[in-house]
């Protein structure tokens, strides 16, 4: 019988039970995220002030805002020095250390992860490679491709291309996502760089509610918004540099003006733009005062008042850039309800965007921008049927673009790569140990067994011909697949045959060096390579990652091993639940002592020869997800 006071005491203490799972769950769904970019401003300024908004824990860490960046360069060939040396140098050391203080004061149950633009484009490359340092997940977010973008722009590096071409390969392969900015730029980067098994194509977007809170906002200079009145005004906002088809724009606007006639209403042409093309347009234009103007760049309030005051937004690309760039204007300009016109080749992201709101010219077709010119001056200014479609064209892409709509394919994002990254609380100082001594054993391992190694390959080839080692990719560490190495224990395939005829291409030698545990051997190459571990749960096959639950799919978050705990408590005598649930306390439970307990229990296992088969095949069955 409980006294008065032993009852307040339980009563106290499971609410205090209550209290900490509660905050605990909360922590669990919440992600810390971290956007890292040389500058600031731009989508992922107005992303990280929309998780804000919503209470999540975001930030934005950049070298210099959109102003410094400016600054800099109007400072001339000194000043753009500066820039690059803060944002080549200095920065990429800072985002190091950002990451780490981001993984030590996270608290248990909470998943930082980093999102990383190609801006410098090297910058996803050493957070990837310091992942065993900071512990966070990094998702690549691949603004540009380099060497793809040079390229694009007419320079060529055979060694450069060699070079970033392998660095790619493996910082995709290696990151917790990848993230592209248009289907078309995904595929081409897939086709020359791999996959990451986390892929999200996320538009870079522009934020309405920006436009909205400018709308009487009169930043622009006095006498450039009288000259605006009466005229249909078309603009070109932000860079023109050599990715850009400025020829084709440079010819068309003269050609306009020419063939003006009476019944054309007023035509206004407003380059608010930096890079060479600016200067270009410039020097071209300097006769054509009359309908054009070059305001340079402009600050936030001043840029917001030039969309909103713009009727037809310019966005370019040449035929060289159609799978390497996604210009952001495009997005700002329906963001401001203008008519996109784009001068850019069919198969680029930009013209598939643009055809379902705006108009698509090609490059070098002049006539052809000459004439949609016209007819959107026309359109507009009789204000009838098609222009309402067309703008109501416009307001539908702008609500599937906008930061607000974006955010949740962003948190999905998040969410994915919080399942395959394990939590940075957890001291590397076990990661480090675990390493040292996969490295010391397998090397001394491989040091001793060479005879065995021999002496089974041999045996192999008499018995089962070629090849001698069994390859196959497996998903390792987060997810990310590689070779497994193993001798081979059955008889090749016959063509047209499953899993299902398992147990008629395993022999009786097979069964010997299985029960021997002797084709495994080779997978200490895998550990010396670091694609495994001593000690983790199995490499099961690529296939099952996306049959996995959400608890399931914790087993990733480790390397995989040779032995592990579901190996040492029954093999492959267990069922697929009972495998998974030892895999996934294995992770959460993981530290020295207990890999030195599966290492001395594998020896024993070994010697009785226990669990080698199911009880219903030769092998496990295909694991075909939880619900059968």
């Amino acid at each position: 019988m409980l006294t008065p006071n032993q009852g307040i005491l339980d009563r106290c203490t499971m609410m205090c039970c209550f209290f900490i799972r509660s905050r605990l769950n909360k922590m669990h769904d919440k992600t810390i995220s971290r956007m890292f970019s040389s500058v600031g401003g731009g989508p992922l300024e107005r992303m990280t002030r929309e998780f804000k908004k919503n209470g999540e824990d975001a930030e934005l860490h950049a070298a210099l805002s959109p102003e410094q960046w400016r600054a800099f360069f109007h400072r001339g060939k000194i000043g753009r020095l500066t820039a690059r040396a803060l944002t080549f140098g200095v920065f990429p050391i800072q985002t190091l250390f950002n990451a780490m203080r981001t993984s030590f004061t996270a608290r248990p149950l909470e998943k930082p992860v980093l999102v990383v633009s190609t801006n410098p484009f090297f910058l996803p490359h050493i957070l990837v490679a310091a992942k065993p340092i900071h512990r966070c997940g990094v998702a690549a977010l691949l603004y540009d491709m380099y060497p793809d973008a040079v390229e694009a722009a007419g320079f060529q590096s055979r060694w450069l291309s060699k070079v970033m071409t392998v660095a790619n390969r493996w910082m995709i392969r290696h990151a917790d996502a990848a993230i592209y900015i248009g289907d078309v730029m995904k595929k081409s980067a897939e086709m020359r760089y791999g996959k990451n098994p986390s892929t999200w194509i996320i538009p870079t977007g522009a934020s309405q509610a920006e436009f909205r809170e400018n709308a009487d906002t009169e930043a622009l200079d006095p006498d450039l918004r009288e000259w605006m009145k009466g005229r249909v005004i078309f603009s070109y906002v932000g860079n023109m540099g050599l990715m850009h088809d400025v020829e084709t724009l440079e010819k068309a606007v003269p050609a306009l003006i020419q063939s003006s006639s009476e019944g054309m209403p007023p035509i206004g042409i407003v380059v608010a733009a930096t890079g060479p093309g600016e200067a270009r347009l410039r020097e071209s234009w300097k006769d054509l005062t009359e309908h054009v103007r070059f305001i340079g760049p402009q600050n936030d309030d001043a840029w917001a008042e030039l969309l909103i005051k713009t009727d037809v937004a310019f966005a370019t690309l040449t035929n060289q850039a159609h799978s390497t760039c996604v210009p952001s204007k495009i997005y700002s300009a329906i963001a401001a309800h203008c008519i996109p016109l784009a001068v850019a080749p069919g198969d680029s992201d930009l013209a598939h965007f643009v055809e379902k709101c705006g108009f698509l010219v090609r490059p070098g077709d002049v006539d052809g921008l000459v004439n949609a010119m016209q007819n959107l001056a026309q359109m507009l200014s009789a204000q009838g049927q098609e222009a309402d479609e067309i703008r109501r064209a416009v307001e539908e892409a702008a609500q599937e673009n906008d930061i607000e709509t974006l955010c949740k394919r962003w948190q999905a994002c998040f969410d994915d790569v919080c399942k395959v990254s394990p939590e940075p609380w957890k001291t590397t100082l076990y990661h480090i140990i675990k390493r040292g001594f996969d490295i010391t054993a397998a090397s001394a391992g491989l040091a001793v067994i060479w005879p065995v190694l021999a002496a089974t390959a041999i045996a192999v080839r008499h018995h089962l011909g070629t090849p001698i080692l069994f390859r196959q990719q497996r998903p390792g560490l987060d997810g990310k697949p590689f070779e497994l190495l193993k001798f081979r224990s059955m008889a090749n395939a016959p063509e047209g045959t499953d899993a299902t005829h398992d147990a008629e291409r395993l022999s009786d030698f097979g069964k010997k060096i299985r029960a021997l545990s002797l084709d495994e051997l080779p997978t200490l190459i895998n550990v010396l390579k670091g694609d495994m571990s001593l000690v983790g749960p199995r490499p099961l096959l690529m296939s099952y990652i996306e049959r996995y639950n959400d608890e399931q799919i914790k087993r990733q978050w480790a390397k995989p091993g040779i032995t592990g705990w579901a190996q040492v408590n029954g093999r492959n005598a267990l069922s697929w639940k009972e495998k998974f649930e030892h895999d996934v306390w294995y992770v959460e439970n993981a530290s020295c002592w207990l890999d030195l307990k599966i290492l001395l229990m594998t020896v024993a296992t070994v010697l009785r020869r226990s669990g080698i088969q199911h009880e219903n095949s030769a092998t496990m069955p295909e694991f075909m997800g939880n619900e059968e």
